[in-house]
């Protein structure tokens, strides 16, 4: 198959980056001069000079590996702890030899640490108070791996110091973790992206990682100690990497080639599968170990190289990708590399991945939420512009009205509602308004529209009403929740003041009036009925002398009597000219 080129240069760049980092991981081991024996018969402790001081232990793991620890000069003062960091056992016992050979013997079993466990995946064993040790022994029944136990011997306010900063730094990253699992979840089932679902996943992933791991859920869970614990840390983490992983593919969805997201996603899912594979009983956690850490640095790399191809090609996801994810996957590849041991108070490579992944998760979030915002803004501005398109779609431009569609829409908008409340239509037309703009042209008369546009609109003010420009000089009055009497009082008070608005253009103009006809019905009753009958009333009031206002209902229709109106507007020579209207007034 003949790969694109961007997926060739993705291919040889991760091979690069292999072979550059994997190699042999460092492992924690138990304190330099160490000597250990691998016994089947655990009863007593064995004899000095029968134990080995150099080199690895075999086959211990269905046996008892007992370990005499060299102890550091505070031992002499007393008052100290062993402190151990969980791991795969049965059974672990710590015992403290004193000057006056007498001996002190703690045990612990899977599934039950009672008071010696601690938060931040420890186990300690005190010894008596104020008295000095003379030595220290452990034995630890089917141990999993000897190169991931780690052994320190601390004085007594150091071991209560450490295990205090170490609850407290926990704490707080967990809690960091949380709400970004419950934001980017959010945002997940709100916004439908998958990119958040998979990122919140990882956070929970890594949350409930810890919360194994630093033994803080054995106070709900204590027999969960031990083994059970520890192959479930592990099924969590490889989880974690699965989810960030996919993470990064979705978020990089349309930057990356197809070959290289689903090479990402499949080196996830390589790692998921070996950590169960390694969680599961009688697995050899030596063989798994490696292979862990040879497929989580592929994933980092793989990762890695697909953020920087998509920042290098300028995409804000690789960028936010980029910053996000630098630093814990630069932790994540040292804890392969580098053995942390006793670092941040005991902690280890463990607590440094638990820091790193709440610093990822609040800064992804940031990163996710600034991006949001902008993208809202972007939004909220181009809703702004589409909705001046559509109010500006419904006004008149010269007045300022509303037109005749944006008049109907929003009567049924503002009264639609209201099905019983009465409501009255009101069309007004401008009394010889031809004459205006032929003796003093049409500027003039669009200065008198406005003038009679600005004292309609007045009227919004004091009642619940809207006005609009039909066309020409006709307009338009809407009023809701007025009674006849009232809607009559409305009309005659606009017929008078819009006789006698300011219409001053620079050029003396001739008082003007409006005839008015004005229809009733309900709220939500059809307009274009109502709109007919006032254009009946207001056909009525023009023939009946003008100036005045007409009732739809004050109009009977006859068909035996035929008025004829005379419409000198219309005429230039001063003839006449009949109107054939059949309509009489009462």
């Amino acid at each position: 198959m003949d790969l694109p080129i961007e997926s060739r240069w993705w291919f040889a760049s991760l091979l690069l980056l292999l072979v550059g980092l994997v190699g042999f991981p460092v492992s924690a081991t138990p304190p330099a001069g160490t000597c250990f024996a691998v016994l089947a018969q655990p009863e007593v402790p064995p004899d000095p000079s029968a134990m080995r001081c150099a080199g690895a232990p075999a086959d211990y793991r269905e046996k008892s590996l007992w370990l005499r620890l060299p102890l550091p000069a505070e031992a002499a003062e007393g008052d100290g702890s062993l402190v151990v960091h969980t791991t795969r056992f049965n059974s672990m016992s710590a015992m403290f030899v004193y000057p006056d050979g007498s001996t002190d013997i703690q045990t612990v079993h899977q599934g039950s640490y009672r008071d010696h466990w601690h938060t931040g995946g420890q186990i300690a064993f005190s010894a008596r108070v104020g008295i000095p040790v003379a030595a220290a022994w452990m034995r630890i029944d089917n141990l999993g791996n000897y190169d991931l136990l780690r052994v320190r011997f601390l004085p007594g306010e150091t071991a209560a110091r450490q295990f205090e900063l170490s609850a407290l730094a926990i704490g707080a990253a967990l809690a960091l973790l949380a709400m970004a699992a419950a934001y980017n979840i959010g945002l997940a089932l709100v916004l439908r992206r998958r990119f958040f679902l998979w990122h919140g996943f990882w956070a929970a992933a890594v949350l409930v990682w810890g919360i194994v791991w630093s033994q803080a859920g054995l106070v709900f869970f204590p027999e969960t100690a031990g083994t059970v614990s520890s192959r479930l840390a592990t099924i969590l983490a490889c989880l974690a990497i699965m989810f960030a992983a996919f993470s990064t593919a979705a978020a990089l969805r349309s930057a990356l080639p197809e070959t290289a997201r689903r090479s990402v996603i499949g080196l996830g899912l390589l790692v998921a599968a070996l950590g169960i594979f390694a969680s599961v009983p009688g697995a050899d956690l030596a063989v798994y170990g490696i292979l862990l850490s040879i497929g989580t640095l592929m994933t980092l790399a793989a990762v890695a190289i697909s953020i920087g191809i998509t920042w290098w090609r300028g995409y804000a996801e690789g960028r936010d990708m980029a910053i996000s994810w630098a630093f814990p996957m630069i932790v994540l590849a040292m804890t392969q590399l580098v053995d942390f041991d006793t670092f941040l108070w005991g902690g280890g490579a463990q607590i440094v991945v638990l820091f790193a992944s709440a610093f990822q998760a609040l800064c992804l979030s940031s990163l996710a939420t600034a991006r949001l915002s902008a993208l809202r803004v972007q939004r909220d501005a181009a809703v702004a512009a589409g909705n001046t398109l559509a109010e500006l779609a419904d006004r008149d431009p010269l007045t300022g009205l509303l037109n005749r569609r944006g008049f109907v829409s929003r009567c049924e908008q503002a009264f639609g509602e209201h099905k019983t409340s009465p409501f009255g239509l009101l069309l007004i037309d401008v009394d010889h308004f031809k004459r205006v703009n032929d003796r003093f042209g049409h500027e003039a008369g669009d200065a008198v529209l406005v003038a009679l546009g600005t004292k309609l609109q007045s009227f919004e003010q004091r009642y619940p009403c809207l006005a609009g420009r039909l066309g020409g000089e006709e307009f338009v009055l809407g009023v809701a929740g007025l009674s006849h009497h009232a809607l009559g009082q409305l009309a005659e008070a606009v017929r008078q003041q819009l006789g006698t608005c300011d219409q001053s253009t620079g050029t003396p103009l001739p008082s003007v009036t409006v005839s008015i006809g004005v229809a009733e019905g309900v709220a939500d009753g059809p307009f274009r009925k109502l709109y007919g009958r006032a254009d009946r009333a207001l056909y009525t009031a023009k023939h009946a002398g003008r100036n005045t206002v007409v009732f739809a209902s004050d109009i009977v229709e006859a068909s035996d009597a035929q008025i004829s109106f005379l419409d000198p507007e219309d005429q230039e020579d001063g003839t006449v000219q009949w109107h054939g209207r059949t309509g009489v007034l009462r």
